[in-house]
């Protein structure tokens, strides 16, 4: 399994609505990638609620493999948000692999 979590922090000046507007598209991207037929196994966007480090949101995926992970990065639906979060936002991302068979 792939594990993906991304902080985002938005840029100052970034309007309210875009803000709101970006977290729906974020929290139904798991789906719209396909989900789990297409080895999305979870998919979580929420507004973090510890601001004192300025991130924003908080983005967790896991994904069944590798395959699984780079469809939904080459997805039409993930490139079209991301090239919209590039204008108005920055995030760091931490990609892990795990193997549930292991300690």
């Amino acid at each position: 399994m792939f594990w993906h979590i991304a902080l985002i922090s938005f840029r100052v000046g970034t309007p309210e609505q875009t803000r709101s507007d970006i977290l729906s598209r974020l929290q139904h991207l798991g789906d719209d990638c396909g989900g789990p037929g297409a080895g999305v196994l979870f998919w979580r966007v929420e507004e973090n609620l510890d601001l004192r480090k300025g991130v924003h949101l908080v983005e967790v995926g896991i994904f069944e493999n590798e395959k699984a992970f780079r469809d939904f990065r080459l997805h039409e639906e993930h490139v079209a948000i991301g090239s919209t979060l590039r204008e108005i936002a920055d995030w760091k991302t931490i990609i892990i692999f795990h193997n549930p068979n292991s300690i």
